[in-house]
């Protein structure tokens, strides 16, 4: 399947039609309430939200199609890098829904961000919950989590996007999600803001009961970051009459992060990030509501974390749109708080980030996400232009390059033998170049009489000169299906 992005604004109103209530229980059978939700939402071409553009697309990889909407305000101006939000909805509710009920897009527009609302299809659940509890959305380029950073690596090329400034945010099975991505694409989003969520690796039975242990899920998290693992900033909401993801939930999703990111500071769990609040503090809301925040601190006493426990409120958006369902508009201002928080925590130079991949212009074919699960230049950020003017791609079966030196590439083609394991070289091709020519490198379909297997691969290039002397090289990952 060949990635493709198509960005559409429609031209047709949509009725956003009668809205079925949360799932209660998510496992082998999920039991649900319905509610009426009246009103409709027109997107027309030009049509604008809180001043600024919305639109809707889909992006179209090798995990699968991803559709969304995107609010760019309108003080947006390419060139200026402004911070990208990744809104994730509960089951049952849809993009646009989830828009009118947070006001994610009002914030943006007044704080000049960017936000993607990603929206779950009825085919992958059919109570458009995010398969938070499915193994096969739960790892790196696979599944839904391959989707939501596919949407979010294309809106990183699109626009003029701070790759500091990256975050993730969704309310219950939403929320849940965002722990996903916290865990599969740490290099990705600098923090998380989870609403009546549940910790990554959950299980289906954070719907009306609690999650797995806490321990163990932060040790699944740990490992599912690897080499990327880093303490992930995060701001949890939850009401403590909620009886859709009960309150224990949030207790054991701060126990996770915190735990993770103890493991992740120094690669040991010894309590280098306390379990305990370093600051607790009450509060009321201008609706009346009184709430409880919770501040937690990383092992150099920065600020890691907040929680947030509304008193009263039930499996509610706090601070939310009352004319929509799942919000307590009288609770504090959830998606203010938590766009604040992510202010506060941007992704530091020493964690680093991968940008996405690159959208092929109009009418050039764009090879899969899954030859390219790591972009390029990521690889080598200080690659010398002299030996590559462009980066290498693959195109058409084709490792496609130019080079600003005459002499010969090699291309060792290695394929990974086991998960986490070395990889194994299984061909090594030499070319003759010119300066400044554009060379196309076709990869064998078998070698030594036996066909490629399927399997995760890495093309390692290096070129060399009339002399010789070979310079740096520069690898890209693929995956041959």
């Amino acid at each position: 399947m060949h990635e493709c992005h198509t960005a559409r604004i429609d031209a047709r109103e949509r009725t956003a039609g009668q809205e079925r209530g949360i799932v209660r229980r998510l496992g082998a059978r999920l039991a649900a309430t319905t509610a009426l939700l009246a009103g409709t939402a027109a997107l027309l071409p030009g049509a604008a939200s809180a001043a600024g553009t919305l639109s809707s697309g889909d992006y179209t990889g090798s995990a699968g199609t991803q559709h969304y909407e995107l609010y760019v305000p309108s003080s947006y101006k390419p060139g200026t890098p402004v911070p990208l939000v990744v809104a994730l909805h509960g089951c049952t509710q849809t993009a646009d829904g989830f828009r009118q009920l947070t006001r994610w897009d009002t914030v943006a527009e007044a704080k000049g961000f960017i936000v993607a609302f990603a929206q779950q299809d009825s085919t992958s659940n059919s109570f458009a919950c995010w398969n938070f509890f499915q193994d096969g959305s739960m790892h790196r380029s696979a599944g839904e989590p391959a989707r939501i950073d596919g949407v979010t690596s294309y809106v990183e090329q699109k626009y003029s996007i701070d790759p500091k400034r990256v975050y993730a945010a969704g309310l219950s099975a939403g929320g849940a999600m965002a722990s996903v991505m916290a865990a599969t694409y740490p290099d990705v989003f600098a923090a998380i803001g989870i609403g009546s969520g549940c910790e990554y690796a959950a299980t289906a039975t954070c719907a009306g009961y609690k999650s797995a242990d806490p321990t163990q899920a932060a040790q699944a998290a740990y490992k599912e970051m690897g080499s990327r693992a880093r303490p992930i900033p995060f701001i949890a909401f939850e009401g403590d009459a909620d009886t859709t993801v009960p309150p224990v939930n949030a207790d054991q999703l701060v126990q996770q992060w915190l735990t993770t990111g103890d493991l992740a500071d120094d690669g040991t769990a010894n309590g280098s990030i306390p379990l305990t609040p370093a600051n607790t503090t009450q509060g009321q809301a201008a609706g009346g509501q009184t709430y409880t925040t919770r501040t937690y601190n990383d092992h150099n006493h920065s600020e890691l974390a907040q929680y947030w426990l509304v008193h009263g409120m039930n499996h509610a958006w706090s601070g939310g749109n009352p004319a929509q369902q799942y919000a307590d508009a009288s609770g504090p201002d959830e998606t203010t708080a938590m766009y604040t928080f992510f202010q506060n925590h941007p992704m530091t130079s020493s964690q680093g980030t991968t940008p996405g991949p690159t959208p092929s212009p109009p009418g050039v074919p764009t090879p899969p996400t899954s030859w390219f699960p790591t972009p390029p230049a990521s690889w080598f950020p200080t690659l010398p232009t002299s030996w590559f003017p462009t980066l290498p791609t693959f195109v058409g079966g084709q490792i496609v390059l130019t080079t600003a030196r005459r002499g010969s590439v090699t291309v060792r083609l290695e394929q990974r033998v086991a998960p986490h394991a070395k990889y194994a070289t299984r061909a090594k091709l030499v070319r003759k170049v010119a300066k400044g020519r554009r060379v196309a490198i076709a990869l064998p379909k078998t070698v030594h009489g036996k066909r490629l297997s399927r399997g995760r691969y890495r093309a390692v290039l290096t070129v060399a000169g009339t002399s010789g002397h070979a310079g740096k090289s520069h690898t890209l990952a693929l995956v041959l299906r």
